[in-house]
């Protein structure tokens, strides 16, 4: 099992990278505006550091493009984008890279919405073969992203992989083991952090109502692989979150 923590996206790239390779096993690197996109990004640099603090990479594109768009011309733009992020995210030797689940508005019914996210991601997932890429699926927080449709979009789709938020699968009162026992095949990627089931908080784990013994039991069961954690809070507060949890992950 692998720790690791993502870049502040609006926070200077290479001080963000200092911060992770001190106490991190990898970065979950968010390719983002306004200070991480790959438009302004200085790969070689960023590739000397990771070499420096012999940090891995996690790639992460923005979950806000519309690939459920019900524009065709704004889902082809982002599918776009995406390409541009994959070919960067190969320059900096990632292999596995985080797109994420996308709905268009509720004019549109679930129906549709997996229709298009499917055409979308089929579409992505050829882009990225050209850059030797393999991506991964994360669910969103809305309702629509249940086991159902998740497992849906893996079924359609063969060669994505899921990553798991545990924070968003618990929300709405929806069962987070149940998305680790049915998944576990496709399982790439984890994503941590706590919230009392309504809102996507991002809290230290312990803080909100997760139930997390019975979580890291069921995780530890079926994956030993890369966990981010997805926290937003002040650092001191991360690395005893961080702490909290490698202490659970041994004793459990």
């Amino acid at each position: 099992m692998k720790i690791g923590y993502p870049n502040n996206p609006r926070k200077d790239v290479m001080d963000e990278i200092k911060w992770i390779g001190e106490h991190f096993d990898f970065i979950d690197f968010f390719m983002e505006p306004d200070k991480a996109y790959y438009d302004v990004i200085d790969l070689n640099a960023i590739k000397k550091a990771l070499k420096e603090y012999g940090l891995d990479v996690v790639g992460h594109t923005a979950y806000y493009l519309p690939f459920s768009s019900p524009i065709k011309a704004l889902r082809e733009t982002a599918i776009k984008e995406a390409s541009k992020c994959f070919d960067a995210f190969h320059k900096l030797d990632a292999e596995y890279v985080t797109v994420h689940a996308n709905w268009p508005p509720p004019l549109f019914n679930a129906k549709e919405g997996l229709e298009m996210q499917i055409e979308s991601l089929a579409l992505l997932i050829e882009e990225a073969e050209k850059y030797g890429i393999k991506l991964m699926y994360e669910s969103g927080i809305g309702e629509l992203d249940n086991y159902t449709n998740v497992a849906k979009v893996l079924q359609a789709l063969p060669k994505l992989y899921f990553h798991l938020d545990i924070g968003h699968a618990s929300l709405h009162g929806r069962d987070v083991c149940k998305f680790i026992r049915k998944l576990h095949n496709r399982l790439k990627h984890v994503h941590l952090h706590d919230n009392f089931g309504k809102e996507d908080l991002h809290l230290p784990i312990g803080i909100g109502k997760i139930k997390w013994e019975e979580v890291i039991k069921e995780l530890k069961r079926y994956y030993n692989g890369t966990i981010t954690l997805e926290i937003f809070a002040p650092r001191d507060y991360i690395l005893l979150a961080k702490k909290k949890f490698e202490e659970m992950w041994k004793s459990l």
